[in-house]
């Protein structure tokens, strides 16, 4: 039996033809410097292959539909097992996605409402049945023969309709009854309500005459009540009983239906609580939670002028044409009200101003068409209208463009004057009202959704069923407390089922799929996963390694790229790739235990683990310069009411457990506000009292892990800003030949330029096969270059545009003279990307190379005088010891240069060269969301209740790794 994955030849990228043996059954930790080479092992080679096998052993017709892995640059790999990465990256866009419906936790708990629920009349909460159809018919034979029955099913508004739009969707289905408080009204007739007022509506679905045969007739009745209009409620009228005859009512109605209100619930089905089914979703929001509602400071173009004068948004009130119909509404109002549209906007009173934009209710006013209007408005003259209200009007246009799906430029516009709030119709719920008459212990389905999951795991586990639905219920329930349990296992306690996908983090989206992968209870698989460590407080840390440890312990191969030392020093093997980044890497510099690392002289990391390198403890921490940022009463979230100074003028970092608050804080709430302030007003902060000191500030920068390109044509030079000043330097070359060759010819983004057409600039050439991998080939028109020969004999310094574009950073620093290109190429050369080429693609480089990117356009264009606030979340992802001393170097370079860095940050390393420190806590979640400690590192290490004060009083006075490795572990354990 093979007891070691054995990959020889190696070549991926930037790889030397390297051989490792990886052992089977083991928890492996693949480690080095940035840029060494260790994804390219892990992921594009031993992950890559295995997925290439793989799926080279489906049939052809499989292959076609699915897209192929190209085989990776190496000889040969033996020992594979089926593989699974789980990476990191975040990735997830759609609003849709929640953490529930990522775990499937949420399908489960959709089925156990519809199995196990209990329901409650909508009007007034009473318990009422859950029945199919053939449980109501035999209820209905048992009346005597001849009884009359009328079937009835309840109407809801729809959301910002108005009643005749209703109404006219019950028209279409067919429906010509409907009870309006109790008054029988025929849809035929016109029906003046008022769209303010509150109705109690049914529609008279059928008239039912009790009689042997009604079996298969009233089947459909009641179908066509719960799925048309009825939203899963329905209700039995008893009209009359024949004289023979006699029936209790009391009785009839007694466990079938709510005695006052004659309402039971149809047979439910999970997909009536899938806020993605279209029959079940809010009918406002669609399902999302959050909507776009007009906001009246963004439909003003200028508060200075007048209504007349154009100071209405043009596509509501145009100030050249005054005939239309809104027009004619507006001059009316304003001549009943008494008005007058010639004052500037600011000087009406609160009260016009409100009328204008939230409309004026149920008070009408006679239309009084204006001059020039058409035969429509003279039609209505004299009649007694109602004014919407310019924000309610476009919402309303929003909603039918939301139907008709409208232009790109009409979406365009509704952005402009509209901004994303909760969802005014379900309250941010997601799912149809009636979803919530529905429970489950007394709590519905939001509610559960809500619940963070250690409360969740404890309501289940604590949950009684009635007897008749106990053998459903408690098994739906089991899945579900398995599946939380090992989330709760991994540290994701805090989190709760309906959070959105994309507001989670990179590494808690990896737990997340990591969890999954446990309860899959698979063995003899090969796991490959990208820092696993990322996002977790050092408390957390152990967590993750137990739950790593229990998927080997039950027989799987564990393969980790990480930097966290604490992981490196608990795997069963430590490679390390280096000695440095990019062609300066690739090669095994130290293999075996963290023993083993240590003793070698060659291993970087094991001069960290051993204490012979670490990151210096500054000798002096900056003096606050009196100006600080002022946030008061933030409580968004889990936030309780947070009162908060950030020093100006100071590297700050905001720390705390996973949960307690610190990205709502910063980002949901102090970040939008000052986007708010300094960039777009349409950005809606998090709720919070209110924010002082932005006046200090020239404006706010967030420096994330997010792609700095899409496109495969984007790439360091041109992101940073000093590839047209390369051009421009190649245009001088031309001319100095003589040749009419223009800085646009060096790009290869611009059509009919001197770029190479056969490729379009890409310098490869795709050819997708059907079910093979696509094939890259180099162009055989320009071998790669991108450029035509034309172009290519043009050469600065002995090297051609091409030639310059594949240089290192590193090289190129040193090639080039002209000032500011060689600025650029310094300060990122001193980030440590100088192994990077100019060239590189921006779809290769990892979140950390992106973000050190962002920094080294920030670092390279500092102007004096300005005072910028850079938010930098957990910048050392993907950071080697030795790297995030580089970055620790660079973010205290833009504090010098008399700016205010603020910093999410987990990484002890960082937080102690700190100046000033905010510790979130004390847990998270609901327990979290307060600030437990603050001030210098040593002040917060000292603060009793910080946990990260625990951790870091003992970074701030080191012992070798080896040394406190165990120590450490049982403090977490404590």
């Amino acid at each position: 039996m093979r007891t070691h994955i054995e990959v020889r030849g190696a070549r991926q990228n930037n790889l030397q033809n390297i051989d490792v043996d990886i052992p089977r059954d083991k928890l492996t930790v693949i480690t080095g410097v940035s840029g060494s080479g260790k994804s390219s092992l892990a992921f594009d080679v031993i992950y890559g292959e295995g997925q290439r096998r793989f799926l080279d052993s489906l049939s052809t017709y499989a292959k076609s539909r699915m897209n192929q892995v190209k085989k990776p640059e190496v000889d040969f790999v033996f020992g594979l097992s089926p593989v699974i990465a789980i990476e990191q990256k975040k990735g997830i866009i759609n609003p849709r996605s929640t953490v529930g419906t990522m775990t499937d936790i949420y399908d489960f708990m959709r089925l156990l409402f519809a199995s196990a629920g209990d329901a409650a009349c909508p009007l007034c909460d009473h318990s009422v049945p859950i029945l199919t159809a053939a449980q109501m018919i035999d209820h209905i034979q048992q009346l005597p023969s001849g009884t009359e029955l009328e079937v009835l099913a309840p109407l809801y508004k729809i959301y910002g309709d108005t009643y005749e739009t209703t109404l006219d969707e019950v028209r279409a289905k067919g429906f010509r009854t409907v009870l309006i408080d109790g008054d029988r009204r025929s849809l035929s007739d016109p029906l003046e309500l008022e769209d303010e007022a509150e109705y109690r509506i049914e529609i008279v679905v059928d008239k039912v005459i009790v009689k042997p045969d009604i079996y298969k007739a009233l089947t459909k009745t009641i179908e066509n009540s719960l799925s048309l209009v009825g939203e899963g409620f329905i209700r039995f009228e008893l009209i009359s009983i024949p004289e023979d005859g006699s029936v209790d009512e009391k009785k009839f109605y007694d466990s079938f239906a709510c005695p006052e209100h004659h309402l039971t619930m149809g047979e439910l089905k999970a997909n009536y609580f899938s806020f993605n089914d279209i029959a079940s979703a809010c009918r406002t929001c669609g399902g999302i939670g959050t909507f776009l509602r007009a906001e009246p400071r963004f439909l003003v173009r200028d508060w200075n002028k007048s209504i007349s004068q154009g100071a209405i948004e043009p596509k509501l009130l145009s100030s050249t044409s005054k005939s239309t119909w809104m027009w004619s509404l507006v001059g009316s109002m304003a001549k009943h009200f008494g008005f007058d549209l010639n004052v500037p906007l600011n000087e009406m009173s609160q009260d016009v101003q409100k009328m204008l934009f939230y409309g004026t209710k149920d008070v009408k006013f006679p239309l009084v068409p204006t001059e020039g209007a058409g035969k429509t408005q003279y039609r209505h003259e004299g009649k007694w209208m109602s004014f919407g209200g310019f924000v309610h009007i476009i919402n309303w246009w929003y909603k039918l463009n939301l139907k008709r799906q409208g232009s790109p430029a009409e979406a365009d516009f509704y952005k402009k004057v509209m901004v994303e709030h909760t969802c005014p119709d379900c309250d941010g719920k997601k799912l149809k009202l009636q979803r919530f008459s529905v429970r489950v212990g007394g709590a519905d389905i939001h509610e559960l959704s809500v619940m963070s999951l250690r409360e969740l795991h404890h309501f289940l586990n604590t949950l009684e069923f009635q007897e008749t639905k106990a053998h459903i219920g408690k098994q739906i329930a089991g899945e579900m407390i398995s599946r939380l349990q090992l989330l709760l296992d991994i540290g994701l306690d805090y989190l709760n089922l309906g959070r959105r996908s994309d507001s989670i983090s990179g590494g808690e989206a990896q737990r997340i799929r990591l969890s999954t992968q446990i309860s899959s209870g698979l063995m003899g698989m090969l796991y490959v996963l990208d820092e696993p460590s990322i996002g977790l407080h050092a408390r957390d840390s152990s967590r993750i390694m137990d739950t790593l440890r229990k998927l080997r312990d039950i027989g799987n191969t564990i393969i980790v790229v990480e930097h966290d030392m604490d992981t490196i020093s608990s795997a069963d093997h430590i490679i390390e790739i280096g000695p440095g980044p990019g062609r300066y890497g690739g090669q095994v510099i130290a293999e075996g235990t963290a023993e083993q690392l240590v003793a070698t002289k060659q291993s970087i990391t094991g001069a960290f683990m051993s204490g012979v390198r670490s990151i210096a403890v500054p000798s002096a921490r900056r003096v606050q310069t009196g100006q600080s940022l002022s946030l008061r009463g933030a409580r968004a979230n889990n936030l309780k009411s947070v009162n908060v100074d950030i020093p100006l003028g100071v590297l700050a970092c905001i720390t705390g457990v996973s949960g307690s608050g610190k990205s709502t804080l910063i980002h949901e709430v102090l970040c939008k506000q000052l986007f708010s302030i300094f960039n777009d007003a349409r950005i809606v902060p998090g709720e919070h009292d209110s924010l002082t000191g932005h006046e200090h500030l020239t404006g706010v920068i967030m420096i994330d892990q997010s792609p700095i390109g899409r496109s495969t044509r984007s790439n360091p030079a041109t992101y940073v800003g000093f590839f047209d000043r390369i051009r421009e330097l190649f245009a001088k070359e031309s001319e100095t030949l003589g040749l009419s060759i223009t800085k646009n010819d060096f790009s290869f983004n611009l059509k009919n330029g001197g770029r190479c057409e056969h490729c379009q600039g890409e310098g490869l050439v795709v050819t997708e096969l059907q079910f093979m991998p696509d094939i890259e080939t180099v162009c055989p028109a320009c071998n790669g270059s991108r450029f035509n020969d034309e172009i290519l004999e043009i050469k600065h310094k002995g090297k051609s545009i091409a030639d310059v574009l594949d240089m290192s950073i590193e090289y190129a620093a040193s090639f080039f003279e002209e000032t500011y290109i060689k600025h650029k190429l310094k300060v990122l050369d001193e980030l440590g990307l100088g192994y990077l080429k100019l060239g590189q693609s921006s779809t290769t480089l990892s979140g950390g190379e992106a973000q050190r990117i962002k920094l080294a356009y920030e670092l390279s264009k500092m102007k004096r005088g300005s005072h910028n606030l850079y938010v930098l979340d957990e910048p050392t992802t993907g950071l080697h010891l030795s790297d995030i001393q580089k970055l620790i170097d660079s973010l205290q370079k833009l504090v010098n240069a008399g700016h205010s860095v603020l910093v999410i940050e987990h990484h002890l390393d960082l937080i102690k060269v700190a100046d000033y420190v905010i510790d979130m806590g004390p847990d998270g979640g609901k327990h979290g969301g307060i600030v437990v400690a603050w001030g210098t590192p040593e002040e917060v290490a000292e603060t009793e209740g910080s946990l990260t004060g625990k951790f870091l009083k003992q970074t701030l006075n080191p012992i070798p790794m080896i040394d406190i490795h165990s120590e450490r572990h049982q403090m977490i354990k404590g």
